[in-house]
Parts: C-alpha cells; structure tokens; sequence
C-alpha cells in the first residue's frame, strides 16, 4: 500500500513521517511520500485562473491532485490530504475540498483529514509523549484546554514549552519563519513517542482511523 501525503507545512511533515515510521514497523509493505507546502493558502475563486504553482496547499491542490491522480493509476494507493481548518467550520470546509477533487475528477484513493483547530491539537492529544519528549513542560499551561477546541492551539503548546510562556516566545519569536522553526521541533520531539493507538484528538483518531482502514 502507497500513501502520498500533501500536508500544509514542514511541522506536518515532521510529525507525518513519524507516524507513518511507526506504521511501517508494524507493516512492512507500506510505503509512503509526504509533499509539504509553504502554508495553507486559499482556495481558488476562479476555476479557470491560470494554473501558477504558489507553493500553497490549497491554491495548488487542483493540480497536484491531478498530477498524483494521473501518477498513482494501477498501482494500490492513496491520497491523504492533512490540513488544519484553523478557525474555519469543520464541516462546511470538508464539504469544500471535496468539491474540489469532484471538479478536478479525481479517481484515485483520496481523502481529507482536517486537524482541529490546528496540527497541534494531535500533539497535546498525547500528554504522555508531550511529557516524555519534554520533561519540563509546564503541566499548569494545559489544564484549562479543551481537546480540538478553537482556542489559539498552538500558543497553547508554547505556553507550555517554552521557558517563559506564550509572552516570551512571541516576544523571541516575532516572524513566521521562526515560529515554524519550534513548531517543526516539537512535532519531531513529540511525534516520536507518540502512541498512535492512546492519543485523545478526535480528529488524530481519523486520520490515523482513515490509513489502517486502507492498509486492513
């Protein structure tokens, strides 16, 4: 079984490719690839606007599924598509990006795993890796989240990561490339203890839910 992941930036990768080493040892005949963007990006208004690449996950999409729809025919595979919906309505933004491949005619395996709110969600899901990957995780910062709840996700992590709080690493940390720079670090750290079966996010469950479906 092949997977071809598209996922929004380098800390998906990160945490993807340590999922899917898990998944491997456990089922030596998946194999994988994980394409990551510079960001989510928007969808397209204009369907017929000129087919550019920006490097955005969701502005590139209609190709890159295309291309992989193309690419992947007569082989066993999947499309795994791994967004954050951010403040959007679950829903109604899955509703959208499967409009999307009904346009673009996709044929092949696919399906859209959506972390809620964000990616950082599935690692505060783990409470037992986030502590073995970080010791000194400040354990006060967590106690009022909310699993998958719409709340700043990732200042939540921070606030418990990083010495000083939220304040500090916004104050250390004042451009996105920096701030990718530690969410790629903690999803590397954390995903490697991650227990793929005990994590506590709704949406993690589904992704991971959505890939032994197809490897069963």
């Amino acid at each position: 079984m092949y997977f071809q992941f598209l996922v929004e930036d380098m800390s998906s990768e990160k945490l993807i490719r340590r999922v899917m080493d898990k998944i491997q040892k456990a089922s030596s005949d998946v194999r994988y690839d994980c394409k990551s963007f510079k960001g989510i990006g928007g969808l397209k208004v204009n369907a017929n606007a000129a087919q550019v690449k920006t490097d955005k996950l969701l502005n590139d999409l209609p190709q890159y599924l295309r291309g992989f729809d193309k690419s992947l025919r007569g082989i066993d595979a999947a499309i795994i598509i791994v967004l954050d919906n951010d403040k959007r309505e679950t829903q109604e933004f899955e509703r959208q990006l499967k409009n999307v491949a009904d346009n673009a005619h996709i044929v092949i395996d696919h399906v859209f795993c959506i972390a809620v709110e964000e990616m950082e969600a599935w690692l505060l899901g783990d409470r037992k890796a986030l502590f073995q990957a970080y010791p000194n995780a400040r354990e006060s910062a967590l106690k009022d989240y909310v699993q998958d709840s719409i709340c700043g996700t990732w200042e939540v992590l921070a606030n418990a990561l990083y010495k000083g709080g939220i304040k500090k690493f916004k104050k250390d940390c004042p451009t996105y490339r920096e701030v990718g720079r530690y969410k790629s670090e903690w999803a590397d750290k954390i995903g490697l203890y991650f227990h793929l079966e005990d994590n506590c996010s709704p949406s993690f469950q589904k992704f991971i839910g959505a890939i032994q479906e197809r490897i069963a």
